[in-house]
């Protein structure tokens, strides 16, 4: 296999959101590493793979975060850069509603209740 060229990766990773990944629930993420490209490779594979995709098991939402050209990765970015800020907020607001819920000795977890 000499002179094949092995496709490389900034990030190519696939996660299952839940601990039973028969529910479904996955993120996809892949940037395709670029840099040591002659310019009539890159040419010819459209400027690499870039993908973010979520799933909730039934649905699947792909993001198309386009790198063709100046304007488009710019966009790109902002949009990534904007997702990352808005769920990081949420996982900051997530575990501060974790610590306030598990301090409350009086508020019962309805699944942990045994019924007579």
């Amino acid at each position: 296999m000499e002179g094949e060229i092995t496709t490389r990766y900034h990030v190519r990773r696939r996660e299952f959101l839940n601990d039973d990944p028969a529910l479904g629930e996955s993120i996809i993420g892949m940037v395709q590493d670029t840099r040591e490209m002659s310019d009539e490779e890159e040419r010819a594979c459209k400027w690499g793979t870039t993908q973010l995709e979520l799933s909730d098991g039934c649905r699947w939402i792909s993001l198309v975060l386009e790198m063709g050209d100046r304007a488009k990765r710019a966009n790109s970015l902002r949009r990534i850069n904007l997702l990352a800020e808005v769920i990081n907020q949420v996982r900051n607001a997530i575990e501060l509603e974790v610590e306030s819920r598990d301090s409350r000795p009086h508020v019962f977890d309805l699944g942990e209740v045994a019924v007579a």
